[in-house]
């Protein structure tokens, strides 16, 4: 298996609408070997990061389907953050509104998944804007300042993404909005 995993990425420009081009990660997953691999990849490149991570907050959708392989590559628990509307209403959880690079959505996750001194993965498919991103830390955010979890820091938070579109500074965006390092933010490929 080689590891030019930017080439089973299909682009499919205006999609899902004009001006914006949809990075199609199907063709990597459809491949076992090289889905196994880039997990591996991630999983390596976050223990260099942030050694004992505990918990693996997946972004849906696509942020699942290799959040929980790379979650137990860590020896992580999984925790996911839907969409409103796709968890029960628990009294734990929090939910964020956010702007997309094509409109706006609302994240929810369920904060009693969380222990005060969790080592913190927040893991999505692509880095774009950093919109999700920034959206799933301020989720975190918000519970640190009721005490909830430790203060946030390169110590016990990190980002990773299976791919980073460049062009659009998303990760220059998140470590501005985050004061998380530009070192703590991985993504594995690049277009």
């Amino acid at each position: 298996m080689t590891k030019d995993y930017g080439s089973l990425i299909r682009k499919l420009p205006d999609f899902p609408q004009k001006g914006v081009v949809f990075q199609d990660i199907n063709p990597l997953l459809v491949n076992w070997k090289a889905l196994q691999a880039a997990s591996n990849d991630l999983a390596m490149d976050i223990d260099i990061i942030m050694p004992y991570s505990t918990k693996l907050i997946a972004i849906e959708a696509r942020g699942f389907i290799m959040g929980g392989i790379v979650a137990t590559l860590l020896n992580a628990g999984l925790v996911p953050i839907r969409k409103k509307g796709k968890l029960p209403n628990y009294d734990s959880l929090r939910s964020i509104e956010y702007q997309l690079e094509y409109g706006t959505d609302e994240l929810v996750m369920d904060m009693s998944l969380l222990n005060y001194h969790d080592k913190i993965v927040v893991f999505d498919d692509v880095l774009a804007t950093g919109g999700t991103a920034e959206a799933a830390y301020k989720l975190l955010e918000k519970e640190v300042e009721k005490g909830s979890f430790a203060p946030l820091n390169p110590d016990n938070i990190c980002f990773a993404f299976l791919l980073e579109i460049d062009s659009l500074k998303g990760r220059e965006y998140l470590s501005k909005q985050t004061k998380i390092p530009s070192e703590n933010i991985i993504s594995l490929i690049h277009a």
